[in-house]
């Protein structure tokens, strides 16, 4: 049995309202966004990776670390495994590291290999599944307008846990232009051809799994969300319009959301779509939720201007080259 051990999720300091859109250029492009988190200059997916990490390995006890797997799209480097800082901020001790990228899949696709890897561990030791993302994108785009920021940590390990892993799927589906980030470019695109992507990924994943569970975890927005629903037969939770698009984050984030709010017994199922979709089962054991909970966390923080904003991302320097 290969259970969830420990969990925990990490947001910046920063909230931008959908208002300061509105204020700027007119209008916000994110419909039903309300606001989202925002990495301050000194945050970023390696930082909130660590500090979700940590927490969720104190509440385990500082478990030996086998294996580290961090599912992102925005990590600094393109050669360096970010994977190794972020063990490197937990432990001095050696791990296996692995990186998961390119949709945001990858999130999730972290938690579900972090699970399999586990299933072959001695007992005491465990694996640690890391979900963190910044995507960003050019100010003048509405892609842009939804983009937030956020980590979640699991500690995965043998033997009873706050909730067993069950059965998991990932499908790819060719996107055609919407959302991709070229190599070599910090910032997102979408060629905005109207494809549709979303519902056939939902429409793919949900013909070929089964969602049935008591909860639904997807930190998607609920017009994509509904779907989902229909398939999973539960509501789902209600991140996006409070917290935004985290990327490879949203699902693992909506995950411990559910968590924190399911009861013992309860299933949960978690999906991430983009360029396809992953899905997770799982059953909640025993109940144990946060002292932060990802919720509470996106209710607070601390509210920012555009202006403020931009500088932030250093959108308003050349100094630091590439806009992020």
């Amino acid at each position: 049995m290969t259970s969830i051990l420990a969990y925990a999720a990490e947001l910046p300091t920063l909230r931008l309202p959908a208002s300061a859109y509105v204020a700027a250029w007119g209008s916000c492009a994110a419909s039903g966004l309300k606001r989202k988190t925002v990495c301050a200059y000194d945050e970023d997916p390696v930082t909130l990776a660590i500090a979700a990490a940590r927490r969720a390995l104190a509440v385990a006890g500082n478990p030996d670390i086998a294996a580290v797997y961090v599912g992102a799209t925005t990590l600094p480097y393109e050669e360096k495994p970010s994977s190794a800082t972020i063990l490197t901020g937990l432990t001095g001790a050696p791990a296996a590291v692995y990186e998961l990228r390119g949709s945001q899949q990858a999130g999730l696709q972290a938690l579900r290999l972090a699970a399999m890897e586990a299933e072959r561990l001695p007992e005491g030791q465990v694996v640690l599944a890391i979900a963190t993302d910044a995507p960003a994108a050019a100010p003048d785009t509405p892609l842009e307008h939804a983009l937030g920021a956020g980590a979640a940590a699991f500690v995965i390990g043998s033997g009873p846990g706050i909730a067993t892993l069950g059965p998991s799927m990932t499908i790819s589906h060719e996107s055609f232009g919407a959302r991709f980030r070229r190599a070599g470019s910090p910032l997102l695109q979408d060629l905005e051809l109207r494809t549709q992507d979303d519902r056939k990924a939902a429409d793919l994943i949900a013909s070929r799994f089964d969602l049935t569970a008591d909860h639904l975890a997807t930190g998607l927005p609920p017009r994509v969300a509904k779907r989902l629903e229909t398939a999973t037969g539960a509501e789902g939770d209600r991140l996006w319009p409070v917290l935004g698009d985290a990327g490879a984050a949203s699902a693992p984030l909506a995950l411990t959301d559910r968590l924190d709010q399911a009861q013992a017994e309860a299933t949960i199922t978690a999906v991430a779509l983009g360029a396809g979709a992953a899905a997770l089962k799982l059953t909640v054991d025993r109940p144990r939720p946060t002292s932060r909970p990802v919720a509470a966390q996106a209710d607070s923080g601390q509210e920012i201007d555009y202006v403020t904003y931009l500088k932030h991302r250093r959108m308003l320097s050349s100094r630091f080259g590439d806009t992020l």
